[in-house]
C-alpha cells in the first residue's frame, strides 16, 4: 500500500473511529463489561502508584525511529526491570525491532502491508493477541497518528501514553489517552520518546512531561558481528570485485531514500560525483548500498565511474549483511533515512545528509556522526503536525549541500583516521 493511501485512510477512517472510540471511553465502562479495566480505574490511572508489569510500544513505520526508540525502552528496561515488554510494529520492519535485542521475538507483535485485506485481517489478530496478553501500559511512539492511537485505545491496557497537541497545530485522535504528552518540535526524538516513557511517573504538570532529560540518558545501542560472518561477507564482495581485498579504505554510498520519502533523497548525479571524487583522491573502494529499488540509481553512478573499484551491491545484502558491512566500512554516505540510523549501532563514520527533515530532531544517536544541513528558510518541510506531506516538487534543500562539501566530510574523516 502506498503511503498516499494510508494518509487517506488514517484521516477519513481514523477521525470518526477515534470519536466513536472516545465515546465508548467515556460512556461504555458504565454499562459493558467489556472496558471493566477502565471502570474500576477510571480517572485515577493518571496517578495510579501500581508498577507496570506489561508494557507495550508501539512504532509501526519508521525504521530510524525505532532506533531512536532505544534509549526509552533501555530506561523502561532498567526503572521497571521485571516488566515484560512488548512490541507492535509493521511487518516489514520486524527486523528493525529484532536488532535491538530489547524485545524478546515472541513479544513483537506485527501487522502486514501487503494488502488490504492483510492489513486488516492481522490488525484485529494483533489486538486480539495483544489484549490476551494483558497489557497495562501502552507508549504509542508514533507522531499523531490516528491508527496508533486507536490500537492503544483497543489495547485495554490502563495507562495509555501518547502525543497530544493541547493548544499546538496537529490531528485529532481522540481523548481516551491517559497520559498525554507534549510533543516538543524543537527537542531530538530520543528525548521526546523518553518524555513519553517517563510520563506515567509523573503527576500534576500540565503539559506533561515538565522535566531535563539530559544527553546522558540517550542510550546509544550496539551490535556485534562475528568475525566469522565478515570474512564471508568480504568473500563475497572480492567475488564481485577483488579490489575489496587491497583497499585501504572502503566508502559505503546509500544512493536512495526510500520510496515513501523520495523527497528526502540528494541527486544521483551527485554521489557520483562524489565516488569519482573519492576514487581519485584515496586509495578506496567504494561500495553503492541499498533495496532492490536503488538499483536504477546504482546504475547511473556505475556508468559515470566504472566497475574498476565500484561495487554494486544494491539489492544484494540482507538487513543483517548490511550491519556487517557497517562494521567493515571506515565510512557511509547516505541522505536521512533508515540506514544512517542503524549504522549507529556501530563504528562506522556517517554522513547524513538533511534537508526536508532536520538533524536537530533526527540525527542518528552517537558522536560518530557528520550532518549536513543547507538550513534553507522553508527546511524543513516534513514534520508530525503535516501527516509528513510536504508540497515540494524540488527539494532545493538537497541541492544545496554540495558535493565538496560532502567530500570535505569524507576526507577530513579519513585523512583522521589514518592519514592521507
Amino acid at each position: 500500500m502506498n503511503l498516499a493511501f494510508i494518509r487517506a485512510v488514517d484521516k477519513w477512517a481514523g477521525i470518526p473511529a477515534c470519536f466513536v472510540l472516545t465515546l465508548a471511553y467515556r460512556i461504555f465502562p458504565w454499562f459493558r463489561s467489556l472496558l471493566r479495566r477502565e471502570a474500576e480505574s477510571g480517572s485515577a490511572d493518571r496517578n495510579s502508584k501500581e508498577i507496570p508489569r506489561r508494557i507495550l510500544f508501539i512504532e509501526l513505520s519508521e525504521m530510524g525511529s525505532v532506533v531512536l526508540a532505544y534509549p526509552a525502552m533501555k530506561w523502561v528496561q532498567r526503572t521497571y526491570s521485571e516488566a515484560e515488554l512488548y512490541f507492535l510494529v509493521f511487518e516489514q520492519n520486524r527486523s528493525c525491532v529484532d536488532v535491538l535485542r530489547t524485545i524478546p521475538p515472541d513479544h513483537v507483535f506485527t501487522i502486514s502491508m501487503q494488502s488490504p485485506l492483510h492489513f486488516l485481517w492481522s490488525t484485529c489478530r494483533a489486538v486480539k493477541m495483544i489484549r490476551a496478553a494483558g497489557m497495562d501500559t501502552v507508549f504509542d511512539l508514533e507522531l499523531f497518528s490516528r491508527f496508533s492511537a486507536l490500537l492503544s485505545g483497543l489495547s485495554g491496557a490502563k495507562r495509555r501514553v501518547g502525543y497530544a497537541t493541547y493548544h499546538e497545530e496537529g490531528l485529532y485522535r481522540g481523548g481516551f489517552l491517559t497520559h498525554r504528552v507534549f510533543y516538543n518540535c524543537h527537542q531530538h526524538m530520543a528525548k521526546n520518546f523518553l518524555a513519553l516513557t517517563k510520563a506515567i511517573e509523573r503527576q500534576g504538570e500540565y503539559p506533561l512531561v515538565k522535566a531535563v532529560i539530559a544527553d546522558e540518558e540517550q542510550a546509544r545501542p550496539r551490535y556485534a558481528s562475528s568475525e566469522k560472518d565478515l570474512n564471508v561477507l568480504r568473500e563475497r564482495l572480492a567475488a564481485i570485485n577483488p579490489v575489496v581485498r587491497d583497499a585501504e579504505h572502503l566508502v559505503l554510498l546509500n544512493p536512495s531514500a526510500g520510496r515513501l520519502l523520495p523527497i528526502r533523497a540528494w541527486p544521483v548525479e551527485r554521489y557520483a560525483v562524489l565516488a569519482e571524487r573519492i576514487l581519485k583522491t584515496f586509495d578506496a573502494a567504494v561500495i553503492l548500498v541499498g533495496l532492490e529499488d536503488a538499483k536504477r540509481e546504482a546504475h547511473r553512478i556505475l556508468e559515470f565511474v566504472g566497475a574498476d573499484r565500484c561495487i554494486d551491491f544494491t539489492g544484494r545484502s540482507s538487513f543483517k549483511d548490511l550491519f556487517d558491512l557497517f562494521h567493515l566500512a571506515d565510512v557511509l554516505v547516505s541522505a536521512d533515512s533508515g540506514p544512517p540510523h542503524f549504522a549507529s549501532l556501530t563504528n562506522i563514520h556517517t554522513i547524513a545528509l538533511f534537508g526536508p527533515e532536520t538533524p536537530e530532531l533526527y540525527a542518528p544517536l552517537g558522536s560518530n556522526v557528520t550532518c549536513l544541513f543547507a538550513g534553507l528558510s522553508c527546511s524543513p518541510c516534513l514534520s508530525a503536525y503535516n501527516h509528513r506531506k510536504t508540497t515540494c516538487r524540488d527539494a532545493q534543500c538537497m541541492k544545496a549541500i554540495t558535493v565538496e562539501q560532502v567530500f570535505d566530510a569524507v576526507s577530513e574523516y579519513l585523512c583522521g583516521t589514518k592519514g592521507c
